[in-house]
């Protein structure tokens, strides 16, 4: 007696590549920045798209003047695409990470531009020196990453509840507080409450909205009647900039004291009191890889050289 398998006949021909790239338009939000992340134009992925729905017979997105929304269909097919695209990924990655063929391993690392150079990047140049067989590739990125879709192994953010097929485990955690050169403090005096900050010169992070992962405006409140902020005398989005201004005697900053570069500026702590507690780093990565020796062995590593000197 023969078996036969009976198959929905939409599936006998089911275009993978499109339903690939269905993916990223759901995922980035627009046809347009799919497009510039797989390098085709609009009009080839919206024809896909169309493609996709008339073989499956139910359309797939909603369109409108800011990108597309996913229909009800969209959302039943996206969640069988994504599973289906990490399954696939973490076969390949424990086949790779499993056979060993004489090729160095890549491993790449998402984080913001801060944590990169300021807090991780000395140890994982540390770490390499003793572990020559990865070659490691440091992505910043003050904006939110896709791990899957920027193909990363291991980002180091805060927790994010709403991720799914994620391992998310604590890193380190950072207070904010405030600081300033010994010449601004000479020329305008040292403040002694929060009140007198209203006198002074207030450094700050200009466009938060670049920065999710952080609470940028908290120096811009302090000291101030509810619903009104300082005034600052220079804004920039580059710590660099702003610890060089406070340097410079142009006014007080709020920064991280574990980061490096605030480590080697000439400012003192001022109202030392005064800390927020806002920066929880947690090292992320994909569920496939939560048995990969790699990976484990340099999330150990962090832990234990990050909780010895953040705590």
């Amino acid at each position: 007696m023969e078996f036969e398998l009976e198959i929905d006949p939409r599936f006998r021909n089911f275009d993978w590549e499109k339903a690939k790239n269905f993916y990223y338009v759901a995922k980035l939000g627009s046809f347009v920045n799919a497009g510039r992340f797989l390098n085709l134009s609009q009009s080839s992925l919206s024809r896909q798209v169309i493609y996709l729905e008339q073989h499956l017979g139910c359309p797939l997105f909603s369109r409108h003047s800011g990108g597309v929304k996913l229909t009800r269909k969209g959302e039943e097919l996206f969640t069988i695409v994504e599973a289906t695209f990490i399954g696939f990924k973490g076969f390949t990655r424990n086949t790779h990470a499993n056979i060993s063929n004489g090729k160095k391993r890549k491993i790449r690392i998402a984080t913001t531009h801060a944590d990169a150079a300021y807090i991780l990047n000395d140890l994982i140049l540390d770490y390499n020196e003793q572990h020559p067989e990865i070659v490691f590739e440091i992505i910043e990125n003050d904006q939110l990453i896709d791990i899957f879709i920027n193909d990363v192994d291991i980002a180091i953010r805060p927790h994010d509840p709403a991720a799914q097929g994620m391992q998310q485990e604590p890193l380190f955690a950072l207070e904010k507080k405030l600081y300033a050169s010994h010449g601004y403090l000479a020329k305008y005096g040292e403040p002694q409450t929060l009140k007198d900050l209203e006198n002074h010169h207030i450094i700050a992070f200009g466009h938060p909205e670049v920065h999710p992962y952080a609470d940028v405006n908290w120096i811009l409140r302090l000291g101030m009647p509810e619903g009104k902020l300082h005034e600052p005398v220079f804004t920039s989005n580059s710590i660099e900039c702003l610890i060089g201004a406070a340097n410079k005697g142009r006014g007080i900053i709020a920064s991280y004291e574990k980061m490096s570069i605030l480590k080697n500026a000439s400012l003192k702590n001022i109202l030392p009191n005064t800390t927020y507690k806002e920066k929880t780093g947690y090292f992320i990565y994909p569920d496939y890889l939560k048995n990969d020796e790699d990976i484990i062995n340099i999330k150990t590593y962090l832990q234990q050289k990050l909780f010895h000197t953040t705590n």
